[in-house]
């Protein structure tokens, strides 16, 4: 708890510092920050780790404020995931907060630059994913956030509003594990929202973004294909037929579907071949006189 206390009393002699935003000065910053990154990851008690939670979200907060900031690495926070949107607009500081019951709760802050405004902007994500009842088809945002571990974005450049599919991971309970594919996109002044009815199940079945459950003792694969523009995921199915029904018993039976792009929307296809489909260029027959003859 004592090491706690000494970071935060650094922060005020880094303040100051950090007024001019260059790269060594926030380097600098980024040494506290690590500090508090392995407490909130490795401290005895949940109390101790929201302290230095705390610490974290308000430093670095600060320290996101400057421009040179957005192009900083922080590549020496191993605890805390950045991933950068494919078009470069925006990225996202993510990390998890372990409780003492075993649980997990998610924080995020999204950096991006406000070209209208001419700055660059951040906003905090909240995780309420206890209190979403039915994930698959609310509307939600920075407030209400169903949280993750974000490791992929997809962005498929189109006219308009720009959409961006994040996948994340959710270690959920410890009993089971979450896949979550979401929608996410800027909405008014320093307003993100996440959901959108545009993952097609079928004709009629249209869902805000998906979540997958499965046993947390086996390993499922959820990823972003660029070049066929599909998220290509497991097939679950319950190891017992008295088991349907219940996803936190799930696991891959060994198959795959997808989510295949098409005119702004994810369509379901099932039992999808994931093998690489590149064509193989095609060999010209050599001219007459260039083989020799056996």
């Amino acid at each position: 708890m004592q090491k706690i206390y000494l970071i935060i009393f650094s922060i005020i002699s880094l303040n100051s510092l950090a007024q001019k935003g260059n790269n060594k000065l926030i380097a600098e910053y980024e040494d506290t920050l690590k500090i508090m990154a392995h407490s909130i990851m490795n401290a005895e008690t949940e109390a101790e780790k929201r302290l230095a939670n705390s610490a974290f979200i308000t430093n670095l907060t600060e320290i996101l404020q400057y421009e040179k900031s957005f192009k900083f690495p922080f590549d020496s926070l191993p605890t805390i995931a950045r991933i950068l949107s494919p078009d470069n607009t925006f990225r996202i500081f993510n990390w998890l907060l372990k409780k003492d019951n075993g649980a997990f709760e998610y924080y995020a802050i999204v950096h991006y630059h406000n070209k209208k405004r001419k700055r660059y902007e951040i906003i905090p994500l909240v995780d309420n994913s206890d209190n979403i009842r039915n994930p698959e088809q609310e509307d939600l945002d920075a407030k209400n956030w169903y949280g993750g571990l974000y490791y992929q974005i997809a962005y498929i450049k189109k006219i308009g509003r720009k959409y961006y599919t994040l996948l994340a991971w959710d270690g959920n309970d410890g009993y089971s594990t979450k896949k979550i594919i979401d929608v996410m996109y800027f909405s008014g002044k320093n307003k993100i929202k996440f959901g959108l009815p545009i993952f097609k199940k079928n004709k009629k079945e249209s869902h805000k973004r998906i979540v997958i459950e499965y046993d947390a003792k086996t390993s499922v694969s959820v990823k972003y294909q660029q070049k066929e523009q599909r998220i290509v995921f497991n097939h679950l199915v319950p190891p017992k037929k008295d088991l349907e029904g219940l996803e936190e018993y799930y696991i891959p039976e060994g198959t795959f579907n997808s989510y295949k792009y098409n005119k702004g929307k994810w369509l379901l296809k099932q039992d999808v071949d994931i093998r690489n489909q590149q064509k193989v260029k095609r060999i010209k027959k050599p001219k007459r006189g260039l083989v020799p003859k056996h």
